[in-house]
C-alpha cells in the first residue's frame, strides 16, 4: 500500500491545517496499522502524520508502519497525558478538521477546549471506494472462503437443524479455512422467518418445504465479503417458487446493469423494475446493494436516491429480495467488481441451490 499517497489524498480533500482520523478502519487504510485503538493526525502542508497509540499497541504500530517512518511518527499515549492533550500540543494554534460523526460529544468538547476545531465530514468514505488490486484480491479470497463453507454446509443437509446450528457450522468452517473472522453476524432465517431481512438465528428448525435465507461473509486481513443465497429445502410451494424466480431475475438484471459510469440508482432501478412489473415492489423493503471493503457497508449505497457514479475497481453488492409475511423471504446477493463496461462476479456459489428432505447431522 502507498501510505504517502493515501495521506496526501486525505489532506488535499480538507480545508483545515490538520486532519484528525478516529475510526480504526480508516486508520488501517491510511497507515497499515491494525490495532484496535488509535488516533491519527495529519498535517496538510507537510503531509507529516502522527499515530497516537497506548502501550498495548506501541510495538505493533512501530512494526506495521516501519516502511512509512520517514513521515509517520508513532506517539505513545501515557496515563499522565490524554490523547486530546497530545493532539492539542501538536496542533497548537492551528485548526484541525474532525468528522463530528466519528467521535463522542465528550471527546469533541475536550478537543475544543484545546484546539480550533473545524467540523467537517471527511472524504475518507469516498476515497476508499475505488480499491487497488491488493484490496480486491483480499476481498476475493474472503469470498472464496465463504463460497466453499456454504457448499459444505448445504451438502451436509439442513433439515432437522436449527438456524443457530447452521450459523455456527458456517462460521466455524470459514475460520477453519483461514478467515480471520466472520464479516458480520451471520443471518440464517428458515421458513416464515425469512420474511425478516435481518433475522437473528434462533432455535427454529429447518423443515421440508422451507426456504432458508443465509446471508454471511468472511473477513481476510480486515477485508470483508458478503453473499446471500436462499436454499430451497425439498419441494417448496408454488407461491414461494414464484418469489424465488422473480428474485433470481431481478438479481441478474441488477448485476447486468453494473458498469463504470452508471449511477447507483440505475442499478437499483434495474433490479426493482422486475418487482414493479409484477406488482410486488412493496415486498422489496431495502436498497439493492452497497460498497464493501474494510467496512461491510461502504459507499456507494445502491438505492433509488443514490447519485454516485460507479467507477472501475469499486466493489459492490447486488442483493434484491422479496419478503412476504407468513410465507418467508428470498434474497440473492452477489459481490462484484466494477470493470469498464461490465462487472466481474466474486461470489460463485450457484444461485439455484436446493437441499434434500432427509436430515443429516452436523
Amino acid at each position: 500500500m502507498d501510505v504517502s499517497s493515501r495521506l496526501s489524498r486525505l489532506v488535499n480533500s480538507e480545508s483545515a491545517e490538520f486532519v484528525l482520523v478516529l475510526r480504526v478502519e480508516d486508520i488501517r487504510w491510511l497507515t497499515g496499522f491494525t490495532g484496535g485503538t488509535a488516533q491519527l493526525l495529519v498535517h496538510r502542508g507537510s503531509h507529516e502524520a502522527w499515530l497516537l497509540v497506548d502501550g498495548r499497541y506501541f510495538e505493533r504500530a512501530v512494526d506495521e508502519t516501519a516502511a512509512s517512518s520517514a513521515f509517520l511518527n508513532i506517539e505513545r499515549v501515557v496515563p499522565e497525558v490524554s490523547a486530546d492533550e497530545m493532539i492539542a500540543r501538536i496542533v497548537g494554534a492551528s485548526s484541525v478538521a474532525v468528522d463530528p460523526t466519528h467521535l463522542t460529544a465528550h471527546f469533541m468538547n475536550v478537543l475544543q477546549s484545546h484546539c480550533t476545531v473545524v467540523h467537517e465530514r471527511t472524504q475518507l468514505d469516498d476515497l476508499r471506494r475505488v480499491k487497488d488490486e491488493a484490496e480486491i484480491s483480499l476481498i476475493a479470497s474472503a469470498a472464496t472462503i465463504a463460497d466453499n463453507a456454504l457448499l459444505s454446509v448445504v451438502a451436509d443437509g439442513l433439515v432437522g437443524k436449527t438456524e443457530k446450528q447452521i450459523r455456527n457450522r458456517l462460521d466455524h468452517l470459514m475460520r477453519e479455512a483461514g478467515a480471520d473472522d466472520v464479516a458480520f453476524d451471520t443471518i440464517v432465517a428458515t421458513g416464515p422467518l425469512g420474511a425478516r431481512p435481518h433475522h437473528e438465528p434462533s432455535d427454529a428448525i429447518v423443515e421440508d418445504g422451507h426456504g432458508v435465507v443465509i446471508d454471511f461473509g468472511a473477513m481476510v486481513q480486515g477485508y470483508k465479503s458478503d453473499m446471500t443465497r436462499t436454499i430451497r429445502v425439498g419441494v417448496v410451494s408454488v407461491e414461494y417458487q414464484r418469489m424465488f424466480d422473480l428474485v433470481i431475475e431481478a438479481e441478474a438484471a441488477g448485476v447486468a446493469s453494473v458498469k463504470a459510469g452508471v449511477l447507483g440508482a440505475a442499478v437499483d432501478a434495474a433490479a426493482r423494475a422486475v418487482f414493479l412489473r409484477e406488482g410486488v415492489d412493496h415486498e422489496y423493503v431495502h436498497g439493492t446493494g452497497h460498497g464493501i471493503g474494510l467496512y461491510i457497508h461502504e459507499q456507494p449505497i445502491l438505492s433509488p436516491r443514490c447519485t454516485a457514479v460507479l467507477g472501475v475497481n469499486e466493489v459492490v453488492t447486488v442483493e434484491p429480495g422479496l419478503y412476504r409475511g407468513g410465507v418467508g423471504g428470498v434474497r440473492i446477493e452477489d459481490l462484484v467488481v466494477v470493470t469498464g463496461d461490465s462487472c466481474r462476479i466474486l461470489t460463485h456459489t450457484p444461485k439455484d441451490l436446493t437441499c434434500p428432505r432427509s436430515p443429516r447431522t452436523i
